[in-house]
């Protein structure tokens, strides 16, 4: 199984020098920014290459109100430009060779509808089938992260992410679970790893304080347990920040990026422990 690492705990970090560092930790894999208009793929391709890592997924951003990402917005022009962020997206995963994009179903940030809660949930039903298309056509997976209620609001759970999927309906899009967001929303996460059965594509893992492996209460192994049950063959990737406020902020000063170094490296190791 690849072990890779988010590009984003490393903030707005050069590329090549992020992909050094995680490379340096051990890793096989990296997730890679939704940016597809701040690089060009031939130099994504070589920099990979230059890394020994494999590129696992893109992560699509959607912060609000700063970007026009969002699936659910009551505006159906925010609504068009977020499905057309999206295919870029999908087409640059296409050319670099990454299977899978993940996204929210809403605006990351945004804690509360503005129109009903009923309507937004339908406008980004919509939009995600709209993007499942250009996933089809390109053969690049979708996947919907449940974020917890602190951060998000539409879909913050397991069982709310299963709901989207139904009513979305593609066999194009499946199921990010992050480990860190669901300890604060799942009763148990092996049971919502079991639940959520072969819709799990793809896998964020930090402790229970986001911070590196063994340093939270994380039960990692009933976690990677219940992965096996239900023959998880997706990458494990690594998401975790330095210490203190902000949750959207990972590089907080700057001792922060050699604290992540040191829960790369230290989580990696955890994972490759013989089972």
């Amino acid at each position: 199984m690849i072990v890779g690492a988010c590009t984003w705990i490393y903030g707005e970090g050069p590329l090549d020098e992020t992909l050094a560092r995680i490379a340096a930790a051990g890793c096989d894999g990296v997730e890679l920014p939704g940016e597809p208009d701040q690089f060009e793929p031939v130099e994504v391709r070589t920099l990979l290459a230059r890394h020994r890592l494999a590129p696992v997924a893109l992560t699509a951003s959607c912060k609000s109100p700063e970007t026009r990402r969002d699936l659910a917005h009551p505006d159906a022009a925010v609504r068009a430009d977020a499905v057309a962020y999206l295919g870029r997206c999908l087409r640059f995963a296409a050319e670099i060779g990454a299977p899978l994009v993940q996204m929210l179903p809403s605006g990351e940030t945004r804690l509360a509808p503005l129109a009903g809660r009923d309507d937004e949930w339908r406008w980004s039903v919509e939009a995600m089938r709209a993007a499942a298309r250009e996933a089809e056509r390109l053969q690049v997976r979708l996947a919907v992260e449940p974020i917890n209620r602190y951060e998000t609001y539409l879909v913050t759970s397991v069982d709310a992410a299963l709901a989207y999927l139904d009513a979305v309906g593609s066999p194009w899009v499946g199921l990010t679970l992050d480990l860190y967001h669901a300890n604060i929303e799942e009763r148990a996460i092996p049971g919502a790893i079991r639940a959520a059965g072969s819709k799990v594509w793809h896998v964020h893992i930090a402790d229970t304080n986001r911070e590196g492996l063994g340093r939270g209460h994380l039960d990692l192994d009933a976690c990677l347990a219940a992965l096996r049950d239900v023959r998880y063959e997706g990458a494990l990737v690594l998401e975790m920040t330095a210490p203190g406020p902000d949750p959207f902020r990972p590089i907080k000063d700057g001792r922060s990026a050699g604290i992540v170094d040191g829960y790369l490296r230290e989580s990696v190791a955890r994972l490759r422990e013989p089972r």
